[in-house]
C-alpha cells in the first residue's frame, strides 16, 4: 500500500476532501433520517458520563431534545455496548452483534493474563453469572444493587491482586462475559445517557441470536473497516487502526477484500483510502457550505482524523490548545484530541465555545474576526445551544469526573481569546 507502488484513482485538494467530510457527516446540511439512522452514516457515539454524546447528535439532528436520545436507548434501536478500543459507544441494535464481538475478540487479548494475575476462573465467572441472570428476571438493577441481590458469597473481592489489574470482585468480569454473550444489556439509570452508571438488564432478545457474524477474524475486521470508512473516507491506513485499535497487519489484511481504491490528498504524505463507488461525488463540485456548527468532544469529524490539523488554517497551527488526558501535542497543528469544544464556520474549525454556568449561556472565541452577520448567527446558535444544556439536560460537564469548576475554567479560556 505503499504510495510509490500504488496509481491513485483522483488527485484531490484537502479543500474537497474536508468538504466530502463535513458533508457526509450531515454538517453540512441535516440528513433526513432518524436519529439511529444518523449515527449509523455518520458514527457511533462515545459515551463518557457527560453532555457530549447529546451535542454530537445535535449537531446532525438539529433541535434533537434529550428524551429522543435516551428513548432511542431505551427501546433498544440504539444500545451502549463496549466497542472498539473497550470503549462505550452508542452504536445502532444492528451492528451490536459485530462490534460485540470485535470488544469480546480486544478484550480476550489482555483478559486472560488479568484473570491470571487476579487468580480468577472463568467456571468461576460462570457460577457468578448463572447467578447474575436469576437475579435480573425479577427486572434491571444497578451494578450496586445486583451485588446486593445475589446470594451471600457469590461475588468474590480480589483484594490486592485484583487491584494491580483493576478488577475488585468477580462480578464486573462476570457481567462483561454476558454482555459478550449477548445475555444481558446496559439500561440507563434515571432514563438518561449522562452517566456511566447503568443498569443491567435482561435483553428482550439476545442480538447474537441469528446474527450472521463472521468467525473468521479477517472477515469481522473487513467488516467493521466497512463502517469506518463509510463513515469516515477518505481516510488513511493510520486514521483506521486508531479508531479501532487494529494492528497495521490486521488493518491491511481487512481492508484488501474492500472494493477501497486510494486517493492522492495535496499536502497529506500518505494516501488515503475510499469506498471506490464514492469517487463519482468526488469528483463533483459541491457548494461552500454556509453552516455553523458547535461540537462536542471528541467528535467523529475531527476525531476520525487524527485531529484539528486538517480543519484548520495553517496560519494557527502554532496556537497552544488544552488536550485530553495525557496525549502528546499541544498546539492545533500537532494536537490528537483537544480538551475544546470546537466552533466551526463552514467546514473549518475557526474557534471554540463552551457553557458559561453563571451566565446561563454558551461562550465563543475565534481565532479571527469575525464579520458582523457571522456573528450574530453564531451568536443565535449558540442561543439555542445554551437552552438545551440550561433547559433540558441541566449542565455541561463533558465525563463523569467532570466538575462545575473545569467547565467555568474552560469558559474562562474561551473568552480570554
Amino acid at each position: 500500500m505503499a504510495r510509490s507502488t500504488i496509481t491513485p484513482a483522483l488527485t484531490l485538494t484537502l479543500e474537497r476532501v474536508r468538504a466530502h467530510w463535513h458533508r457526509k457527516q450531515g454538517l453540512a446540511e441535516p440528513l433526513q433520517a432518524s436519529v439511529e439512522e444518523v449515527v449509523a452514516s455518520t458514527g457511533w457515539l462515545r459515551t463518557l458520563g457527560g453532555v457530549d454524546a447529546y451535542l454530537a447528535a445535535r449537531a446532525r439532528v438539529p433541535g434533537l431534545k434529550r428524551q429522543q436520545l435516551d428513548e432511542a436507548v431505551e427501546q433498544s434501536r440504539l444500545q451502549v455496548v463496549p466497542a472498539v478500543r473497550g470503549c462505550i459507544y452508542v452504536v445502532p441494535r444492528p451492528e451490536v452483534p459485530l462490534v460485540l464481538r470485535l470488544a469480546e475478540e480486544q478484550h480476550g487479548k489482555r483478559a486472560e493474563r488479568e484473570y491470571e494475575k487476579a487468580g480468577i476462573a472463568l467456571t468461576e465467572l460462570a457460577d457468578v453469572g448463572e447467578a447474575v441472570l436469576k437475579a435480573l428476571r425479577k427486572g434491571p438493577l444497578s451494578t450496586d444493587a445486583l451485588r446486593k441481590a445475589l446470594p451471600e458469597g457469590t461475588v468474590r473481592s480480589l483484594g490486592d491482586k485484583g487491584k494491580k489489574v483493576g478488577i475488585s470482585s468477580t462480578l464486573p468480569p462476570a457481567l462483561r462475559h454476558l454482555e459478550f454473550e449477548g445475555k444481558v444489556e446496559r439500561s440507563l439509570e434515571g432514563g438518561r445517557l449522562d452517566t456511566e452508571r447503568y443498569l443491567w438488564r435482561l435483553p428482550a432478545k439476545n442480538p447474537l441470536s441469528g446474527a450472521k457474524v463472521p468467525a473468521v477474524a479477517v472477515e469481522r475486521h473487513a467488516r467493521i473497516a466497512a463502517t469506518f470508512f463509510r463513515q469516515a473516507g477518505p481516510a488513511t491506513l493510520e486514521s483506521f487502526t486508531t479508531w479501532a485499535a487494529l494492528s497495521q497487519r490486521e488493518a491491511r489484511a481487512a481492508m484488501e477484500t474492500l472494493p477501497l481504491v486510494p486517493v492522492a490528498v495535496e499536502g497529506l504524505a500518505v494516501e488515503c483510502w475510499v469506498m471506490e463507488d464514492e469517487l463519482a461525488v468526488l469528483r463533483e463540485k459541491v457548494p461552500i457550505s454556509s453552516s455553523l456548527s458547535l461540537l462536542a468532544f471528541e467528535d467523529c469529524y475531527l476525531a476520525f482524523h487524527g485531529g484539528p490539523a486538517l480543519f484548520t488554517d495553517p496560519k494557527h497551527h502554532a496556537r497552544q490548545v488544552p488536550v485530553w488526558g495525557k496525549m502528546k501535542g499541544g498546539t492545533l497543528g500537532d494536537a490528537r484530541y483537544l480538551f475544546m469544544r470546537p466552533l466551526l464556520d463552514g467546514d473549518r474549525l475557526v474557534g471554540f465555545w463552551e457553557y458559561d454556568m453563571d451566565a446561563g449561556a454558551v461562550v465563543f472565541g475565534t481565532f479571527d474576526a469575525l464579520a458582523p452577520k457571522r456573528r450574530k448567527a453564531i451568536e443565535a446558535l449558540a442561543g439555542d445551544i445554551a437552552a438545551f444544556l440550561r433547559d433540558d439536560v441541566g449542565h455541561a460537564h463533558s465525563f463523569s469526573l467532570d466538575s462545575d469548576d473545569s467547565v467555568r475554567d474552560r469558559a474562562a479560556l474561551v473568552k480570554a481569546m
